[in-house]
């Protein structure tokens, strides 16, 4: 007979090792946490993640001896240095995405290596385990409940995520097949987050990868303690996969389940922005690697044609928080035609507010285009004169089809962390990164910190 999802998904959580995992995918893996560590470091400098921690900070979230907070280097819970650490990596809007779930794995499940990692003092190889074990949840959800998961107003970042965080944290505590399972349905009843935020550009849509870092490890906590939840969450008539979504495929929870990982199926961001806006800001720096100071000249006119799904979510030429931009295809098209590829240390308010950039808006105009394919765009440049510039982008940089290479991923890592002006730590930490397998936890985040501390005392 068959096994059940629920248990099929904890048996592998439970029974992933280091050895089972091809040499393609644990390469995956690196280069995730990586890419993670750099965006939570760039993070530090941002106003969301100071905010997470002084919330945390008043509801008595200091321990001494777990895990550090890293935007005030305070020492925390795991769960509640998971959550800020979250908030403070998803804040910076140039981390992964995995397109099938439509969420951000890196958000929630690294958090939840660093702080376990750390507080127990996990080997390298456990935490790239973890890592795939996390990505693996939160993919086969997507490919199990979406589109209809999206339709019903759900932010898989969210929910998805909770799940995902939770076989992380159940993979670093060596919880049991049994106990997984536990920890499943006791996420089931946390995983939460609704798209509500695109209506005003409002932090939820950042708090969501922070809570479920703290979910899961809440979760996988209790279970171990023996705290019991629905070993049939996903699939009973009251589990997630129902309840959540209109129609769904309950064979993709286990197809290919160990044959193939979700880890490999996630892209990167090379750009600011959200999923739907990187390949138009990709095609926008083509255009101005052959034209340069375009931004220049007065009377430009431009046309983004993206798939009918993304117009409908992005089309906003008057956004009026940061959070809303970064969901704005005329900002992030008017944000590189201004000030080349951008990165979250170039992003501000000022930029929200810069002349340039509001005057170049309403020259965006989006195109619904249902041959064009949903993350793909071209871009259309029209000058007074009559010249045109036109570039597409079908497959952006950072796809599996369309990899980044590890000399890419220095490049993001090395651009992510500049404003900390200390090349030589970031280049030690990424040699560290690249052969975790020589680390552990606490060692890399003992590192990760000393290098937020030093660039704090840097600041004026």
């Amino acid at each position: 007979m068959t096994e059940a999802p629920t248990m099929a998904l904890a048996r592998f959580t439970s029974a992933l090792r280091y050895g089972d995992i091809p040499s393609q995918t644990r390469d995956s893996a690196k280069k995730f946490l990586l890419d993670g560590v750099g965006c939570l470091l760039a993070g530090l400098d941002g106003d969301l993640g100071r905010i997470a921690a002084r919330a945390v900070a008043r509801l008595g979230g200091t321990v001494e001896g777990q895990a550090t907070v890293l935007v005030d280097g305070r020492r925390s819970s795991v769960r509640d240095a998971a959550f800020v650490n979250g908030v403070t990596l998803y804040s910076v809007g140039v981390n992964d995405i995995h397109r099938a779930s439509v969420s951000h794995p890196g958000g929630c499940v690294v958090p939840v290596v660093l702080a376990l990692g750390e507080w127990l003092g996990n080997p390298g190889e456990n935490l790239l385990a973890a890592m795939v074990a996390g990505y693996e949840l939160m993919g086969r959800l997507g490919r199990a409940t979406m589109p209809s998961h999206w339709d019903r107003g759900f932010h898989a970042t969210g929910t998805f995520g909770t799940f995902g965080a939770t076989a992380a944290a159940a993979r670093l505590l060596g919880l049991t097949t049994s106990q997984t399972a536990a920890a499943f349905g006791i996420a089931g009843s946390q995983a939460a987050g609704l798209q509500a935020f695109h209506s005003d550009g409002s932090s939820t849509m950042i708090f969501h990868a922070g809570r479920a870092a703290q979910n899961g490890i809440e979760a996988a906590l209790l279970a171990q303690e023996g705290f019991t939840g629905p070993v049939t969450v996903f699939e009973d008539r009251h589990g997630f996969v129902r309840t959540t979504s209109d129609s769904y495929r309950m064979d993709a929870l286990t197809e290919g389940l160990g044959a193939t990982f979700e880890i490999d199926a996630t892209s990167f961001r090379p750009y600011y922005g959200c999923t739907l806006t990187i390949a138009a800001s990709g095609a926008m720096a083509d255009i101005l690697g052959r034209r340069a100071r375009l931004a220049d000249i007065d009377g430009l006119s431009i046309v983004v044609r993206c798939h009918p799904s993304a117009v409908d979510l992005i089309d906003n030429a008057r956004p009026e928080t940061l959070l809303a931009a970064r969901l704005s295809m005329q900002f992030n098209v008017a944000l590189v035609l201004v000030k080349g590829a951008v990165f979250v240390g170039d992003v501000t308010e000022q930029d929200l507010r810069d002349a340039r950039l509001r005057a170049l808006m309403p020259s965006i105009r989006l195109e619904a285009d249902a041959a064009m394919s949903a993350w793909g765009s071209s871009v259309s440049v029209h000058l007074p004169n009559g010249d045109r510039e036109y570039e597409e982008i079908r497959l952006p940089k950072g796809d599996p089809d369309n990899p980044m290479s590890w000399r890419d991923m220095q490049d993001k890592f090395d651009r992510l962390l500049a404003p900390l002006d200390q090349p030589v730590a970031v280049a030690d930490l990424f040699t560290e990164l690249r052969d975790v397998e020589r680390s552990d936890g606490a060692q890399l985040m003992s590192h990760i910190s000393a290098l937020a501390r030093d660039a704090s005392r840097r600041r004026p």
